[in-house]
């Protein structure tokens, strides 16, 4: 039994990754993926953050609105899997609302494995409900061989090799808000999308003062610069607003696509900052 079989208890290895990932409420956060250089890089998350911005027990809401009508919610829950903490995960649940929920009701919920120390996946899965018909999804993902593993269906598994750690849609966009923003370094938060790896390079663009469900202040205006399309046609790379501080708060984020743009606004915040809603 090799450390990926250990790491993942219960699972039994399979052997494909999805080239369509979850529901279209969370095209929002694969357009937020943070491209890649040459050898296989990836920047160190900042310890000290990991209890602040990356913290067991913290509870984010999002609304997702498409061309400023309201389409679903994102919930996000981060837990503790084992006594010792060396295993965490991160839920969410995706839900269509209002017209479009009439139209085309999406009730999927997805579980994402990371280890504890440095945050990379170890396990994926996608429960997927859509106008009543339900389907499970699994990766698998061997952080110290590269090997990723797509289960589908029993006759549907992929494989896959890379030459380095990688994200999913999931653990980046967690990753980010625990990188070394701002500073000299260049942040690269390695993520698989499109069937191969890809190193991305996250920036911090600017900063910019509204007022959110924690306030009004100074937030982080933050860009990954994608290397790669996607699912869908993006219209220019993704921005997320973080809170300026230890616990870098992701209070909106937006994505242009060919037809249109999706925000994603906070509204509901339990974490080490407190507890905020609208």
């Amino acid at each position: 039994m090799n450390m990926w079989s250990r790491k993942v208890t219960n699972h039994r290895l399979p052997r494909k990754i999805p080239g369509r990932v979850g529901g279209w409420l969370l095209l929002l956060l694969l357009l937020t993926l943070p491209g890649r250089p040459a050898a296989a890089m990836m920047t160190e998350p900042v310890a000290e953050l990991l209890a602040t911005a990356y913290p067991v027990g913290e509870i984010l809401h999002y609304d997702v609105t498409f061309m400023g009508f309201r389409a679903g919610k994102l919930i996000f829950e981060v837990k503790q899997l084992d006594d010792h903490g060396d295993q965490l995960a991160v839920d969410v649940s995706a839900r269509s609302v209002g017209l479009l929920d009439s139209i085309y009701p999406v009730r999927d919920d997805y579980r994402v494995v990371v280890q504890a120390a440095d945050r990379l996946p170890t396990y994926y899965k996608i429960d997927e409900e859509k106008r009543g018909n339900k389907r499970v999804r699994e990766t698998y993902y061997d952080q110290e061989t590269g090997e990723i593993v797509y289960h589908r269906r029993v006759d549907s598994i992929r494989e896959y090799q890379v030459d380095g750690p990688v994200h999913n849609e999931f653990s980046s966009f967690y990753a980010t808000r625990v990188m070394p923003l701002g500073g000299e370094e260049r942040v690269i938060v390695p993520t698989f999308a499109d069937d191969e790896r890809h190193e991305v390079e996250v920036h911090v663009a600017g900063t910019d003062t509204f007022t959110s469900v924690v306030g009004r202040q100074e937030f982080l205006r933050v860009e990954p610069r994608l290397g790669f399309v996607g699912l869908y046609d993006k219209a220019g790379d993704p921005r997320i607003w973080l809170t300026d501080d230890q616990y870098r708060i992701p209070v909106r984020v937006r994505s242009r696509i060919a037809i249109g743009s999706l925000v994603a606004t906070l509204t509901y915040y339990k974490g080490p900052a407190g507890e905020f809603s609208n």
